[in-house]
C-alpha cells in the first residue's frame, strides 16, 4: 500500500515539475529565457567529478565503480528529479520497514528522510558562475560510496565540502545514508548547511548473517546530487578445516593448507 501511494505522488511529483520547467520556458518573454536554458547542462567532468559517466537521461549519468556498483550524478533541474527519485524509493524502503517494526527508532527514521526531501524539493539550483581567476578558485568536493564491508555487512559514506576564499558564492549542502538488513536501519544524515566554507558527512554500517542487507548514501550541493545504492554484502571468508590430522602429518603451514606431511617444506 505504501508503495502504490509513495509511487503515485512520486510520478505525479516528477511529471508536476517536468510540466513546470515546459512552461517556464515556454512562457518566457522573448530574450527572458530562464537561467537554466541559456546555457547547456554542466557535464560530471566538467564538474570535477573524473571520467567515465555515461549520459542515461537529460541531467542524469552514471558510471560504474571501482568496486563494480553503479553510482550517478544527477546535474541542474532535471538532474533535481532524478536524485529525488532515489531518495523517494529510499523512503519507500523505510517506510515498509516503520510499518514492520513499528518502533519509535524506525518512525524516527522515516520522518528523518521526509525532512530531507523536503529540503531537496524546496532546494534552489544554482548553476556554478562562468567567472574564472587565475588566482582563486573554489572547491567543492562529492563524496557518494555504497558497498560490502566486512563479513556478512554493508556500508555507505556521503561527504560534501565546499571551501571559498574568492568571492561571496555560497553552497548549501546536505548528505544522507542508510544501511539496512532486514527490518533493522541504521542510518545518519547532516545539513542542509549553507556558507563560504562547511562541510557534511554522513556514515552508515550493519551486518547480518541471515538477512539480506542493503545500503544508500547520496551528497547535494547547489547545482548537482551523487548518490549510489548497494545490496551485496562483504565477503566471509570459510572456517579453517584443518586437523585432526592422521600419524606424521600436522597443521605446520598454516590452517588454510591443512594437514600436510611433517617433513614438508610450506610454500
Amino acid at each position: 500500500m505504501h508503495k502504490h501511494i509513495r509511487n503515485v505522488f512520486a510520478l505525479s511529483f516528477l511529471c508536476a515539475a517536468a510540466s513546470a520547467l515546459t512552461l517556464s520556458a515556454c512562457d518566457a518573454p522573448e530574450g527572458g529565457a530562464t537561467p537554466e536554458s541559456q546555457s547547456t547542462l554542466r557535464t560530471p567532468a566538467e564538474l570535477g567529478l573524473g571520467d567515465g559517466w555515461v549520459e542515461q537521461d537529460q541531467g542524469l549519468w552514471s558510471r560504474i565503480g571501482a568496486d563494480g556498483v553503479e553510482e550517478f550524478v544527477g546535474v541542474g533541474a532535471p538532474g533535481k528529479l532524478h536524485g529525488l527519485a532515489s531518495l523517494y524509493a529510499a523512503e519507500e524502503h523505510l517506510a515498509i520497514a516503520a510499518e514492520a517494526e513499528g518502533s519509535e527508532t524506525s518512525q524516527a527514521q522515516l520522518a528523518e528522510i521526509r525532512a530531507i526531501i523536503v529540503d531537496m524539493e524546496n532546494a534552489e539550483i544554482v548553476a556554478p558562475s562562468d567567472e574564472t581567476s587565475f588566482r582563486c578558485q573554489a572547491q567543492l568536493t562529492h563524496t557518494a560510496l555504497a558497498g560490502p564491508s566486512s563479513c556478512n555487512a554493508v556500508q555507505a559514506n556521503a561527504g560534501v565540502t565546499y571551501n571559498n576564499a574568492c568571492n561571496a558564492t555560497t553552497e548549501t549542502i546536505q548528505t544522507y545514508t542508510y544501511a539496512t538488513c532486514g527490518v533493522i536501519t541504521t542510518t545518519h544524515s547532516c545539513g542542509p548547511k549553507t556558507g563560504l566554507s562547511v562541510g557534511c558527512g554522513s556514515y552508515s554500517t550493519l551486518s547480518s548473517a541471515t538477512s539480506s542487507c542493503q545500503s544508500y548514501a547520496y551528497a547535494a550541493s547547489n547545482y548537482y546530487s551523487t548518490w549510489k545504492i548497494n545490496d551485496i554484502k562483504g565477503y566471509c571468508e570459510p572456517e579453517p578445516t584443518c586437523g585432526p590430522c592422521p600419524g606424521n602429518y600436522d597443521c605446520h603451514c598454516g590452517e588454510w593448507e591443512g594437514c600436510v606431511p611433517r617433513t614438508q617444506q610450506c610454500k
